[in-house]
């Protein structure tokens, strides 16, 4: 019997509310010993103590002492040929003690250091359920700038940091993980990234090592929509301003297929980026990658961007092939939501070089405002388009059985008040539809589209997959 799994990552951009600035004076400034101490503790760029109007991670089921920790950090100002500049030192007996103290770089007292952010954890008095998690289900990783005053995320100002961060830097980032919370699965980043490796797995120890170098991104005070996972639309026609952030986003979600734990991707010049994995067992997955800007730069010229994922050998034993054996004609490259510009372009990770072996694909001249990227096997096409085949996890019918219109609407979260709905399978031996129904003839997966239509409105049209599965 093939099962069906669907599952939704999402990633965002730090200029929102999970990793938001706190604004300062744009004069260089040297942090007292306790001032990073303070921050990781107490504010919202660490939160390590919860309180009645803050999640954080002493209200988490393994507590701070299981949390992520900051194992090394350094900046490079040469291309990264020498990572001189060492703010955190690695060290095997780092953890969840170290803070931002008053690290030296050429006699000077750094003024750049890593918080550790908790997304959607709970704060106290609060219960976990829909609103939070006793385990969060992301991690913020964001660099910030000491300005006298507090800290910030934006580079752009013009104060002079010490180490320096351009977009000419190369970062390196390690974070380590606890066995309590180990349940790394996809990654993303604001930059370029140029090396990529990961050792945590569940239930034991383990650090996820990123080089990359940071890059602007739109900054705006309205959200039109740019905000919304996956990424769907971004109706703003020009950003207030850009800016330089360094931040990385690591997702939690157990609920994941696993093999999305080497998956890394990251944005230039985009307000938020996402991907969504189709996977059915014994066919080849569907990945859509999506990105979200305003159409112009905030000086008024066409926004362009690049979209960049690493696709490691787990990924590419899905698509029934290897890093040895991996030729880009296999797989397309197809633009959806709004015709615009982009140019793919396929490159070799080897772990020598880049930290693990795999398949790097850039997508690069993106126009905006929020194109999907789909990625699949050639020949597979008919399988996703449009947003991308949408089925809930687990989601099945019996060979005789049926499932109607108005139930797999709830499945693809589309509304059912007010509309007309209609279906159109595409495996006709697998499942039909029967009136507002759609029945079961035969094991296998049942594809198919939903449309739902309101009066004087235009159709809405979503894929699905749905497992027909035996009878009794």
């Amino acid at each position: 019997m093939n099962s069906v799994r669907r599952f939704t990552v999402i990633a965002a951009a730090t200029g929102l509310a999970v990793l938001g600035a706190i604004a300062g004076s744009a004069s260089a400034a040297i942090p007292t010993s306790t001032a990073g101490q303070t921050e990781q503790a107490t504010s919202s760029r660490g939160l390590d103590q919860a309180s009645g109007t803050s999640w954080g991670w002493s209200n988490t089921t393994f507590g701070v002492a299981g949390r992520p920790y900051i194992k090394a950090l350094s900046v490079s100002n040469d291309g990264g040929a020498t990572f001189t500049d060492l703010v955190v030192a690695d060290s095997a007996t780092a953890g969840n003690g170290w803070a931002p103290t008053a690290a030296s770089i050429g006699g000077q007292v750094s003024d750049v250091y890593a918080f550790i952010t908790p997304t959607n954890g709970c704060k106290v008095g609060q219960e976990p359920g829909g609103f939070c998690y006793a385990q969060p289900n992301r991690v913020g990783i964001s660099l910030m700038r000491y300005t006298g005053v507090g800290w910030d995320q934006n580079f752009t100002t013009g104060a002079s940091t010490n180490p320096a961060i351009t977009e000419n830097s190369v970062i390196d980032l390690a974070v380590g993980f606890h066995s309590e919370y180990s349940t790394l699965r996809w990654s993303w980043v604001n930059g370029v990234p140029s090396y990529w490796q990961t050792t945590v797995s569940p239930s034991a120890d383990g650090v996820a090592r990123i080089r990359y170098s940071p890059k602007t991104m739109p900054f705006m005070t309205g959200g039109g929509g740019c905000s919304q996972i996956p990424v769907n639309t971004c109706d703003i026609a020009q950003a207030d301003s850009e800016q330089l952030e360094a931040a990385l986003l690591l997702s939690m979600d157990n609920t994941l297929d696993a093999s999305l734990s080497g998956a890394l991707f990251g944005t230039t010049s985009a307000f938020i980026g996402s991907l969504e994995a189709q996977i059915v067992q014994g066919q080849a997955p569907v990945l859509t990658y999506g990105v979200a800007a305003p159409h112009n730069f905030a000086n008024g010229t066409l926004r362009n961007g690049t979209f960049y994922a690493f696709l490691p050998q787990a990924v590419l034993t899905l698509f029934g092939t290897s890093v040895a054996g991996f030729d880009p004609a296999i797989l397309s490259v197809t633009r959806t939501g709004g015709d615009g510009t982009f140019t793919p372009a396929w490159a070799s990770w080897t772990a020598g070089a880049n930290g693990m072996d795999g398949q790097f694909l850039t997508i690069s001249n993106i126009s905006f405002s929020a194109p999907r990227f789909v990625v699949q096997r050639r020949g597979s096409e008919s399988s996703a388009g449009g947003g991308g085949t949408t089925v809930k996890r687990g989601a099945a019918i019996k060979v005789g059985k049926k499932a109607t219109l108005k139930q797999i609407a709830g499945l693809l979260k589309m509304s059912t008040k007010g509309v007309k709905m209609s279906a159109k399978v595409t495996t006709p031996k697998i499942c039909k539809v029967v009136g507002q129904s759609v029945k079961g003839l035969k094991v296998g997966t049942c594809k198919g589209t939903l449309t739902t239509t309101r009066k004087n409105g235009k159709p809405i049209k979503k894929r699905f997959a749905i497992a027909v599965t035996k009878a009794g």
